[in-house]
C-alpha cells in the first residue's frame, strides 16, 4: 500500500485530504506542524508521496524538500505543495527546491484526486 505524509495547520484540510487519499488506497499520516514532518521522516523515513502545506505556519517548506530530495538523492517522493492562491514567487521557490506540483486549496474532490494521479503517474514513468 503506497504511503502518504500529509502537513497542514488546518485540521479540515487534514481531514479531507486523509479521507480522499484513503480511498484512493493510500496509508495516510497526517501531522500539524513542519517539527512534526522533519520527525516523522527521521523515525519513519519518506512516505510515497508528501503534501505540504505551503500557508499560515509553513515556514521552511523549501528547506524541508531540498533536505528530502538531498536525503534520497532523487525523484521520490513525490512532494506535492498545497497552497490557497497561484502567486508565482512562492510557487516558483517550492519548484526550485524540488517540488512535483501543488495542490490548491480548498480541495476540490476530482481535482484532488486527478493532481495526485497525475504526479505520482509521472514519477513512476520518470523512474
Amino acid at each position: 500500500m503506497p504511503t502518504c505524509l500529509m502537513f497542514d495547520d488546518m485540521p479540515v484540510i487534514l481531514k479531507i485530504g486523509e479521507r480522499l487519499l484513503t480511498q484512493a488506497g493510500y496509508e495516510v499520516t497526517t501531522v500539524g506542524t513542519i517539527d512534526e514532518v522533519a520527525r516523522h521522516i527521521e523515525t519513519n523515513g519518506c512516505a510515497d508521496l508528501m503534501i505540504l502545506s505551503g500557508t499560515g505556519s509553513a515556514t521552511g517548506i523549501g528547506e524541508l524538500i531540498r533536505s528530502v530530495r538531498d536525503r534520497l538523492g532523487g525523484k521520490r517522493p513525490v512532494i506535492l505543495v498545497s497552497v490557497i492562491d497561484r502567486a508565482i514567487g512562492p510557487l516558483m521557490r517550492y519548484r526550485r527546491a524540488g517540488a512535483n506540483g501543488i495542490l490548491l486549496k480548498p480541495f476540490d474532490a476530482d481535482g484532488f484526486r486527478d493532481t495526485i494521479a497525475v504526479h505520482t503517474r509521472s514519477a513512476e514513468l520518470a523512474a
